[in-house]
């Protein structure tokens, strides 16, 4: 985070809230923070809405995407993939869902990146990106199982 020197804040929304609190260096430096997300209660998946405010109360806005959760749903369904020869129809449900998923992906990916200056387009954005997560949960819901 960069901004005006003095206290900021970063908050970061999936469901909860989680709020880091840092004070900026003078001249627009820039503060680095990791957050690890097992010692927020912020969970592991999802989409990420973040705002940061500096001293001078400017915002910024940003997004980010964990999606272990689908990562793993496509390995389980790429290792159905790999009992079937060329000619069997038997595995097409997962890889048709798998390629389902990894669009849905780049979607979210894609999208997070036009995350920009204006909230009310953010909100557009965020309303879209959850309804592709959901979506791509939706279509992982029957067997994933890799508890990340």
């Amino acid at each position: 985070m960069s901004g005006a020197q003095g206290p900021a804040t970063i908050t970061i929304h999936n469901g909860v809230s989680h709020t880091v609190n840092m004070t900026l260096p003078i001249g627009n430096g820039v503060y680095n923070q990791v957050v690890y997300l097992n010692s927020t209660p912020l969970p592991n998946n999802g989409i990420f809405e973040i705002e940061g405010v500096d001293a001078l109360q400017e915002r910024a806005y940003a997004g980010a995407f964990g999606k272990c959760d689908l990562n793993c749903c496509i390995a389980k369904k790429v290792d159905k993939l790999l009992g079937c020869d060329c000619r069997c129809v038997k595995c097409n449900d997962a890889l048709i869902t798998s390629q389902r998923v990894h669009l849905l992906i780049v979607g979210i990916e894609s999208d997070l990146t036009q995350i920009g200056g204006d909230p009310a387009a953010n909100t557009g954005i965020f309303e879209s990106v959850n309804n592709k997560y959901r979506k791509a949960q939706e279509l992982c819901s029957d067997d994933c199982g890799c508890n990340c």
